[in-house]
């Protein structure tokens, strides 16, 4: 074994000894140092209203209007404060709370978890009252209400999927991180839905930023299933993001990803932030868009982590499945490794975020090379890792560098970076020109000559630009290279049947230039 693998080893056993919570849930888990504490909030934005001024009946909708933000938080707290650990059951019915304190009336408890049992039973087989009633009945992480850590940790956003991502949501929490997830109010397409819930993402982090209780440049997101598909589209709009996850999301499966791609937010050339990818090898053979992972997200670095285990249920990713493999006894023989399964996806998210919003040294060696995992066998899954390439500059940052690096390294850069990125608003001929003309009425010729030249590489057929770099020659004085030019914008309009005015005064300028 390598010296790095050893390390990594021996982390994660001194980890798993000395910081695992007592219970059978998290013995295994790569718990962190802080206590959890968990609170619903709600916040409101006043720059939303939801519903408008006359109702049906065209009577005046009373009340407040404005839109509201549930948050399910959980965060570091202090040691022995708190009103109470949460139980297992709260989880499956308290997104329908708008406080710890605010408990659904006792049927309705009754009836979420007799509907928990349901899916369950349904996905995993039938299982015994007691077997069911002691997992329910089993004490959490977290603590609700505990006193908050005035410190600044990173925080990690996205939307609650309620029940199934409770123990990754305490996992992280107990490693330092602010976990903060929006509780969606109903969704009738993905699109739509990334309408309502990338702006309540947007204004919580602000909010959070802004009462000192996170620390605003590190900054990921995260989500499973169809929950972790909003998150993914926020890392694309949201420069404030530094790293992004999805658990067994299906994005690049099929119809999922017609409903997915269909929203002007996706755009994955503009996703900088390195993105971790988490599904089961079986599932991922329905992924004929996957390519969109390797070709399309190319500015970002991507790892992809496959778990091989056979048979793994899409829920096997969440604290659903996971529990069942604990306490329920109908999973059949394959249980160990399946719960094995869920822990190296946990393993994976928290170096992931660790490596990324941390800069973790342990954690970047983790994820360079596959480590060894105590206990685990290493054919139960596979880790690819995906390079970012370089992107072209924008028109702004080209700007930048021609003022503080000079004209030939931006030109350079240009060269390299731009032939990758279609998506750079270098390629917008009019933008480039524009530049040129600044330069030019600075009286920078050397940088509007580069800058006008480059216009007519990346665009040979932009009349407009051999022209303005005729002009560029005519004002620096450079009669031969003004005349050189000017003759290409007269074999250029020569070559058309009707010109348009424009054009007409392109080739006015090239005779004056050429006589």
């Amino acid at each position: 074994m390598s010296t790095r693998l050893l390390l990594i080893a021996v982390i994660l056993i001194i980890s798993i000894k000395s910081l695992a919570q007592s219970g059978l849930i998290y013995e295994r888990l790569p718990l962190g140092k802080f206590p959890v504490g968990f609170k619903i909030v709600t916040l409101t934005d006043d720059s939303r209203i939801e519903s408008p001024g006359l109702n049906y009946l065209g009577e005046k909708n009373e009340g407040d209007r404005r839109r509201k933000i549930r948050i399910h938080i959980w965060y570091p707290a202090k040691t022995a404060t708190g009103k109470r650990k949460l139980l297992y059951s709260e989880y499956c019915y308290n997104y329908l709370q708008s406080s710890t304190l605010a408990g659904p009336e006792p049927n309705i408890k009754i009836e979420q978890l007799n509907n928990r049992r349901r899916s369950v039973e349904g996905w995993f087989g039938k299982t015994s009252d007691a077997d069911w009633n002691k997992l329910i009945n089993t004490s959490m992480m977290a603590t609700a209400d505990a006193e908050v850590i005035k410190d600044k940790f990173p925080l990690l956003i996205g939307t609650l999927r309620s029940l199934s991502t409770s123990i990754t949501n305490e996992m992280l929490a107990s490693n330092g991180y602010v976990v903060a997830m929006i509780v969606e109010t109903g969704r009738s397409s993905f699109i739509r839905d990334a309408l309502d819930v990338l702006p309540d993402m947007r204004f919580a982090l602000t909010d959070l930023q802004n009462k000192s209780l996170i620390d605003p440049d590190k900054i990921g997101t995260f989500g499973f299933s169809g929950s972790g598909f909003a998150q993914v589209l926020l890392a694309m709009n949201e420069y404030r993001i530094k790293a992004v996850a999805d658990i067994e999301s299906g994005i690049y499966m099929n119809q999922l990803y017609q409903n997915f791609s269909g929203s002007n937010y996706y755009v994955p050339a503009n996703l900088r932030a390195p993105f971790l990818h988490i599904f089961s090898r079986d599932l991922s053979r329905q992924e004929i868009y996957f390519s969109d992972f390797v070709n399309k997200t190319k500015f970002a670095q991507r790892y992809r982590l496959l778990l091989n285990q056979p048979g793994l249920h899409h829920w096997d990713f969440a604290a659903e499945g996971y529990t069942a493999c604990l306490f329920l006894n109908n999973r059949g023989g394959e249980k160990n490794n399946i719960r094995t399964s869920y822990e190296i996806a946990s393993y994976y998210l928290i170096n992931f975020f660790n490596s990324e919003l941390k800069n973790d040294e342990a954690a970047k060696i983790f994820l360079a090379s596959k480590p060894v995992i105590p206990g685990t066998a290493d054919s139960l899954w596979e880790i690819t890792i995906f390079g970012a390439s370089q992107r072209a500059p924008d028109i702004n940052e080209f700007e930048y560098i021609v003022r503080k690096k000079g004209i030939k390294t931006a030109i350079d850069i240009t060269n390299k970076t731009l032939p990758d990125d279609s998506l750079s608003n270098l390629n917008l001929g009019f933008l480039v020109n524009a530049l040129g003309y600044k330069f030019l009425g600075e009286k920078q010729y050397a940088s509007a000559i580069g800058i006008f030249e480059l216009n007519t590489m990346i665009h040979p057929d932009y009349a407009n630009g051999f022209d303005s770099l005729a002009e560029a020659f005519e004002v620096s004085g450079d009669s031969a290279n003004m005349k050189k030019h000017s003759q290409i914008v007269l074999n250029m309009m020569n070559k058309k049947e009707n010109l348009s005015d424009p054009e007409k005064g392109l080739k006015e300028n090239a005779y004056r230039r050429l006589k």
